[in-house]
């Protein structure tokens, strides 16, 4: 069920707004959903909003603000079960082909079952899909119409990644986490982040591995090759040198992928700490983001994760830089008694960012808007910040907080014309109907 109210203040709905200077504030355009990871609209005219579930559902908002009871796409019978508690998996990215109107494609990476031909023992599948909709009909997608574009096993539940996004240059990009096997390989978490083992550690290099796609930022062709993929010509790697498919690498956690809106064809990537620091990255061209020689600007002791040596290489083995993030912050664990920063913690993990290109709200004109999933992790309290680029010149960008809700943030997204939305889940997970969609518009 559809709920349109006329616009919150901010003590209605709970929020203490942080930075009255932004001018701005959320007005609530749909509830009664399952943890929505991602919203985007329909490049045909329509208006539509469709509003993607972690449970594997797409539901359509309407342009007059209905939420229809018909589901753009629901692929739960292909996603494996999903736990009602913490559970990063599921309907992970989705992507509407910019040529939508035309042909009727959309794009989704999801957590299957594991395969037959997996290795024993591993968790599950991911599967990186097309669906098309149904002929002559662009209101819902087809879901006989899969067409399986990759497939990579999955060894452990963790550090997924799910980032999906095309460019201005017409290609698909995909983040995939760096497998996660670090808590053990299996069903169940067998390591926390602070008391991982020594063994398990080789895997976080991945991430650096450039023959693995893991910890990588994919780039495709999918308008050739079929029935597959074609790798653009550009991509930095081949042969001798790595995966074909590799644009970026060096990433843990690539929860989400969002192109500027600007002529530069830049895209910023949320970089989820598996320790001490989140991060976003404004990704420029290819190139190698750290994980794990760094966290963020950090240097990483896996062993001694709160005491982490203040100096590492600022190059990777093979003499090339690390590209540091534009905007980083220290999340709860640096407020844990054993961490030795002298800081306290911000957030629990970045979970959206967006370059803000929309007119309603001027006082964020070119800013970037990042959130962060709940500044307590057993209290629903997602935050929203607001930096300032430093478009001339290197270096970390300045950061305020903006806003602070009653909810965990779950996804920042936006519109056709470049207007934020922000996406709110109650729960730890994808269940129960505690998911609402809000517009950021001008506080007055």
């Amino acid at each position: 069920m559809s709920v349109i109210r006329p616009l919150f203040s901010a003590c209605a709905f709970a929020f203490a707004t942080l930075a009255q200077a932004a001018d701005i504030a959320l007005q609530p355009l749909a509830e009664g959903l399952t943890a929505p990871i991602h919203l985007e609209e329909t490049p045909d005219g329509t208006g539509r909003l469709l509003v993607v579930q972690q449970d594997g559902v797409v539901k359509v908002l309407t342009r007059d603000g209905q939420l229809q009871s018909e589901p753009f796409l629901d692929i739960r019978d292909r996603l494996l079960p999903l736990e009602k508690g913490f559970d990063e998996r599921g309907l992970l990215g989705f992507a509407v082909h910019p040529d939508f109107r035309r042909n009727g494609r959309v794009y989704v990476s999801y957590s299957a079952p594991l395969r037959a031909s997996a290795p024993q023992g591993w968790n599950y599948t991911r599967r990186i899909s097309e669906f098309t909709a149904h002929p002559g009909d662009r209101t819902r997608i087809d879901a006989k119409s899969e067409r399986v574009l990759l497939e990579v096993d999955w060894p452990s539940r963790k550090h997924n990644g799910g980032g999906l996004a095309f460019g201005p240059d017409g290609h698909l990009y995909i983040g995939l986490g760096d497998g996660g096997v670090s808590h053990g390989v299996g069903p169940k978490v067998l390591w926390e982040a602070f008391d991982v083992i020594e063994d398990a550690l080789a895997w976080d290099n991945l991430a650096q591995d450039t023959h693995s796609l893991f910890g990588k930022i994919l780039r495709l062709d999918v308008n050739r090759g079929f029935p597959g993929y074609a790798t653009p010509a550009d991509n930095p790697l081949s042969g001798s040198r790595g995966r074909p498919e590799i644009w970026a690498w060096g990433f843990r956690n690539p929860y989400r992928i969002a192109f500027d809106r600007d002529a530069s064809g830049d895209f910023y990537v949320t970089a989820i700490a598996e320790t001490l620091w989140e991060a976003a990255y404004r990704v420029q061209g290819p190139g190698n983001f750290g994980w794990p020689l760094r966290e963020a600007t950090h240097c990483v002791d896996r062993l001694h994760p709160r005491q982490p040596p203040a100096e590492c290489p600022d190059h990777d083995e093979t003499g090339a830089p690390i590209r540091m993030p534009v905007v980083e912050y220290p999340n709860m664990q640096a407020s844990h008694p054993d961490t030795k920063l002298g800081i306290a913690g911000v957030g629990t993990a970045i979970t959206g960012v967006r370059r803000y290109r929309g007119e309603a709200i001027q006082s964020l004109a070119g800013k970037l808007v990042f959130s962060d999933w709940s500044a307590n992790f057993k209290q629903p309290s997602g935050q929203i910040f607001v930096a300032t680029p430093r478009d001339g010149g290197s270096g970390l960008w300045p950061y305020e907080p903006l806003l602070k809700v009653d909810s965990r943030i779950v996804g920042l997204a936006e519109d056709l014309s470049g207007e934020l939305y922000v996406l709110t889940n109650d729960t730890f997970g994808p269940y129960g109907t505690t998911g609402r969609v809000f517009r950021a518009v001008p506080a007055k």
